[in-house]
Order: C-alpha cells, then structure tokens, then sequence
C-alpha cells in the first residue's frame, strides 16, 4: 500500500518557516557597533540625531566641517521618524563635495567648505524615512566621511541631515 504525503503538509510547513522567519527578524535588536570605529561613531551620531541630542551630535563632528553650527541647528533639518541600516542599496549618493559653497556676508561672497581629505574613510549608510502609512515611506544612500584625529573618528563634509551648510561663513 503507497502512502501520501498529504497535500497540505507542504504547503503549512513553509508557512510556518515563514512565520518563524518573521518572528526572529522582529525580535532582533538594535546591533550596537564599537564606538572606536567608523562605523560605530556614525552610529552614535545617527542615535544622538534619533534621539534629538543635538549637542551630542555635534560634537562628533570634526571643528573644521561645523561652520559655526551649534547642535540646536540640526534640529532645523531634523529628519522626523527614520532607521539606517550600514551599507547602502543602490541610488545616488548623498555626499557633499569640496565643491560645495554657500553665499556669505552682504557682498555675496563665497565661503568654500573645507576639502574632504583623500584618506577619509567613508561609511555607507541607507536611511529609511517612515510616512506613517503601512509599509509607506522611502529610503536615500547616504556616506558618510570620517578622518582620525586624536584616536577618534570626526564626521566630516556636511553629514546627514546637511545642515551645515547653513551656519557656515
């Protein structure tokens, strides 16, 4: 006598892989990355932005790249509701360059950002926007530029969400 699978079990059995799936990816938490590395430290910038610790966010970067910003600037740019996940998944990139420049002073002048250094290490981040909706929102590839400087990584290059460019001159 044959026996039969049942027609059912197939298809309950990969519901239920699914569903487990879904389970262990809810349940996993945030991954706290080392403070001393790149990319710990855009990680504790993007918490502190999160977090609306302005002051704390500011202070992660480097003096040269806050144009006269004060952490209460950030808060004028400040992204509303987002998450970032490390690596970056196709897109544009979101990075100022050396060229950039703003309009200072009442003859118009232009103030240059500083250069970016070539051995910047740079840190690819995406950053997802929710809208509220279900499921709703976008995302944008952001990379962030770091250089060490007494044994820590400064954020340099107007970081996310580019802001300095507004208090510079």
């Amino acid at each position: 006598m044959e026996r039969r699978v049942p027609s059912w079990l197939l298809p309950s059995g990969l519901g239920v892989l699914v569903v487990g799936l879904v389970a262990i990816a809810l349940m996993r938490g945030q991954v706290s990355l080392d403070p001393e590395t790149p990319e710990g430290t855009v990680q504790e910038y993007l918490l502190a932005v999160d977090g609306e610790r302005w002051d704390d966010a500011i202070e992660i970067i480097h003096d040269d790249w806050r144009g006269g910003c004060e952490g209460s600037d950030i808060d004028s740019f400040a992204p509303g509701d987002f998450n970032a996940e490390l690596g970056t998944h196709g897109g544009m990139s979101g990075r100022m360059t050396e060229e950039s420049f703003v309009a200072v002073g009442e003859e118009n002048e232009v103030a240059p950002t500083p250069t970016v250094p070539d051995d910047a290490k740079r840190v690819e981040v995406t950053i997802h926007h929710d809208s509220g909706g279900l499921g709703s929102g976008w995302s944008e590839p952001v990379t962030f530029e770091l250089v060490e400087e007494e044994e820590f990584w400064w954020i340099t290059g107007d970081p996310w969400p580019f802001f300095t460019w507004s208090c510079r001159g």
